[in-house]
């Protein structure tokens, strides 16, 4: 038995001449066939089990969202450099990173990244790629996935990978570009919200292409990103658009230092509210909730 304990389980993601060890906090690894029974007229039970598709991986894990790596001039983790750099892509072929875990590795594609923003609280993210294998990566894997659980000597400041240590926190993040805004213009009043929460996601949608005679894709298209923000303040807004009003949100993460130098930043570009909620509950007050949506 591989017996390998947690604190040999790093999980590293290789992108674009950088590696990066997360700061995770769980991995999980998926990796299936798609063996269909097959059953005929004039026969009673099954022929046996035949391939209906290619083997697929899968790969998800949540990590502390570290904002002290620099990733090409671009702070913040590799996954949110990665994440910004393919919903403004204007090519299609898709972009694969190296990802690894506990011995395990794959060339996957990122179908998903998220992070949350609370009062008083470190931020937390999560991230799934999808493997598909192929010939078109330059780690040479043409299998979805390859290895066996091994332990990681990686520790943090290796000279072999760079580690980002530092976090963001709810401290001294405000995202600013979220608050809700009414204005009376008949009393010349405003009222703006204040902001307890929120939540970012972003997901992506890749297409493998497959020729005759291999089971791998030739190579991984990337199609669209849908982007999405929740945001938990006080003020209600009944004058949801009809139509829309695109804005840019531009999101900026702090850590509990308060560096400006090892901020974190994503923006929505395009931004439209596509609803609002509001609900209380015994010894609380009043919350509101907005939806923002944007799509690549």
């Amino acid at each position: 038995m591989a017996q390998v304990f947690y604190d040999k389980t790093t999980v590293q993601v290789e992108y674009d001449g950088v590696s990066e060890t997360l700061l995770a906090s769980n991995c999980t690894i998926n990796y299936n066939n798609s063996l269909q029974p097959l059953y005929v007229l004039g026969n009673k039970g099954s022929l046996g089990h035949v391939p209906a598709g290619p083997r697929v991986g899968d790969i998800s894990f949540d990590f502390l969202t570290s904002i002290t790596g620099e990733v090409h001039g671009y702070p913040g983790n590799v996954i949110n450099y990665l994440a910004s750099g393919i919903k403004h892509s204007i090519g299609s072929t898709g972009s694969g990173v190296l990802v690894k875990c506990a011995g395990i590795s794959g060339w996957g594609f990122l179908n998903s990244y998220a992070f949350n923003a609370q009062s008083n609280a470190v931020s937390t993210s999560s991230a799934s790629f999808g493997f598909f294998g192929g010939f078109d990566n330059p780690a040479g894997l043409t299998l979805p996935l390859s290895g066996r659980i091994t332990g990681s000597d990686v520790e943090a400041g290796s000279s072999t990978s760079t580690v980002a240590t530092g976090v963001a926190h709810g401290r001294y993040t405000t995202l600013s570009s979220l608050y809700t805004t009414i204005t009376d213009t008949a009393n010349a009043a405003q009222e703006v919200g204040e902001l307890f929460a929120a939540d970012y996601s972003i997901s992506f949608a890749h297409n493998p292409i497959y020729m005759l005679g291999q089971e791998t894709p030739l190579l991984t298209l990337y199609t669209n990103a849908t982007e999405s923000i929740n945001a938990v303040e006080d003020v209600y807004n009944s004058g949801l658009s009809y139509t829309g009003n695109e804005t840019d949100y531009p999101l900026i993460l702090e850590s509990v230092d308060l560096n400006s130098l090892t901020d974190m930043r994503v923006t929505m570009v395009s931004g439209v509210q596509v609803g609002a909620s509001v609900s209380v509950g015994l010894d609380d007050i009043a919350r509101s909730q907005k939806t923002l949506t944007a799509a690549y």
